[in-house]
């Protein structure tokens, strides 16, 4: 690469080491860390830093007490809470828009690896679906492209760690720093698809086993799962009506997941923004003009704005068969409205138990928790 550089590494020198000195002093009033294996931090770049992800607390930690300045990848494909924006805005990142080849990011972090410098990462990509998600490929092509060697980081007690901090509760949170591993580098006998995403498995892989024992980010905790959907249109008496068989819902299963992911549909409603409210509380609310309007402002946005949304969290074939059963609800919700009828949906989630080996049956759609 030429001299002249994207990103002149390190930036930002005085906010982000004011940054790290004061997340230094501020953040051992608020927990009780708990570092261990610094003596694995390489003295210097170039480094891929990689760690799990659940809560908005690793990328602090990982800011704050590795002992350099890292070039952080963020997802900027949804907008984020204000005070994770100010955040993002007082420290920089680099911003990614996930769920397709975006190239730019990566050419950036190509840039700052060049240098010599730090970049950091979270190989799952977010926190949907905590200790069940696929290994995403950016890590191994930056490593295998850079020639840079990968730390793995596990953090744990996070989630809900913020809000317990400010009720003065103090909670525990563990860095744990693992080994380094070298840099990718593509075998003779290996495709170099299949050889990334090997690799990037064994990131995951790695930053998993410093997680303890009953972590659920360390392995999952359920099995079998799988989705039904139960379906009625109800008039004033409450006897069930026939509707057209042509809007019949023929991808229930689908559409009866995005139902129970209580962190998808809080992407919509909290940093979207959109009118999906009625789609959390199918128990209570049938009425088909709120869910019809819930449901179209959510095809709106995939349609327009953010194709990849889905995509990007649960596979091509997978968010194509949850967009057809959006679609398919729309169409009977209308229908439905301009019928003066009532549309009673039940999504319901079957999955094992891996510590009882029980099935459970779980009709209540939850709540998410919140990741601060």
């Amino acid at each position: 690469m030429s001299n002249e550089h994207i990103i002149n590494y390190p930036r930002r020198r005085i906010q982000r080491a004011l940054v790290r000195s004061v997340g230094r002093l501020v953040l051992p009033l608020g927990f009780r860390l708990r570092i261990s294996g610094q003596e694995n931090f390489p003295q210097s770049g170039p480094l891929i830093v990689v760690g799990n992800h659940r809560a908005a607390m690793e990328a602090v930690l990982m800011v704050v007490y590795t002992p350099w300045q890292v070039e952080m990848l963020g997802a900027a494909d949804i907008p984020h809470e204000k005070i994770t924006q100010y955040a993002a805005r007082v420290y920089g990142l680099i911003p990614i828009r996930r769920g397709r080849f975006d190239r730019e990011p990566l050419i950036k972090a190509l840039d700052v690896l060049d240098q010599g410098g730090v970049v950091a990462l979270f190989p799952e990509g977010g926190i949907w679906n905590v200790g069940r998600m696929r290994a995403h490929t950016g890590v191994a092509w930056l490593s295998y492209r850079a020639g840079a060697p990968v730390l793995p980081i596990s953090f744990s007690g996070t989630m809900g760690a913020l809000g317990e901090a400010l009720e003065l509760r103090r909670p525990e949170l563990t860095m744990r720093v693992g080994q380094v591993m070298p840099a990718a580098h593509l075998p003779e006998d290996q495709s170099r698809k299949a050889y990334l995403q090997a690799y990037a498995t064994r990131t995951v892989e790695a930053i998993k086993a410093l997680l303890p024992p009953d972590d659920p980010g360390r392995r999952p905790r359920i099995a079998d799962e799988h989705f039904e959907l139960k379906v009625a249109v109800r008039g004033d008496d409450e006897e069930k009506k026939d509707y057209p068989r042509k809007l019949e819902i023929r991808h229930p299963d689908a559409l009866a997941e995005v139902l129970h992911r209580p962190t998808i549909l809080k992407i919509f409603t909290s940093n979207l923004d959109l009118p999906t409210q009625p789609l959390h509380h199918l128990d209570v609310e049938s009425d088909p003009c709120k869910i019809g309007r819930a449901t179209e402002s959510i095809l709106n946005y995939l349609h327009t704005e953010n194709p990849y949304l889905l995509t990007y969290r649960f596979g091509p074939d997978r968010a194509e068969a949850m967009q057809r059963g959006l679609e398919e609800l729309l169409a009977l919700a209308r229908w439905a409205c301009e019928s003066g009828l009532r549309l009673d949906l039940t999504p319901i989630r079957r999955y094992t138990s891996l510590e009882t080996g029980e099935e459970v049956v779980q009709v209540e759609q939850g709540s998410f928790e919140s990741w601060m």
